[in-house]
């Protein structure tokens, strides 16, 4: 299971790397010129955390989707992104914030879905598998503008998978397996 983590935090980071502001100088190009309108002001609340999701798929039958959450202790209370005519600024309260938190904790749970060709013509589908979950990698990156930054000090957590007893048992033999990953 050590091999899933990686894989499945580097598409958790990736959505990550869309909250951090662009270049200044690329932002000062995008100015409204005198007979465009200005930018409308806009503020994503992020207290809490950030939250994300993201679908993937490992073949043509196998598709699954991919939800979490960002957080750290206290960093992100009345934490918000602001986009205006100036550019992207982060702010907590009233600062603004220039650094992530030393230690940021992803979380995130993974589950099986139909892929979006099933979703016209319901053919034959293949489950998540031990197996398919092992062999997923996991790759995070720091992005400023277009520069991308491997991390180097990635803790994954230990993880195990369990199996989940359907709610029908009567069909037991007839239901793909199913399993839940805990840390």
């Amino acid at each position: 299971m050590g091999r899933f983590f990686p894989r499945l935090l580097s598409v958790t980071l990736a959505s990550l790397l869309l909250l951090i502001p662009p270049l200044r100088g690329s932002q000062q190009q995008q100015k409204p010129g005198k007979k465009e309108k200005p930018l409308k002001k806009q503020v994503q609340n992020f207290d809490g955390g950030i939250v994300f999701a993201t679908e993937g798929s490992l073949s043509e039958l196998t598709c699954f989707r991919l939800d979490g959450r960002v957080a750290a202790s206290g960093f992100f209370d009345d934490f918000k992104r602001i986009d205006d005519e100036n550019g992207t600024a982060y702010r907590s309260g009233k600062e603004t914030v220039t650094e992530f938190p030393e230690e940021l904790r992803v979380s995130f749970v993974m589950f099986d879905t139909p892929c979006k060709s099933q979703e016209l013509q319901p053919g034959p589908r293949r489950y998540l598998t031990q197996e398919m979950m092992k062999s997923l990698r996991f790759s995070f990156y720091w992005k400023r503008g277009i520069e991308l930054r491997h991390i180097e000090n990635l803790k994954p957590p230990a993880a195990t998978a369990e199996p989940i007893e359907p709610f029908n048992t009567e069909s037991k033999e007839e239901l793909p397996g199913q399993f839940s990953v805990l840390r």
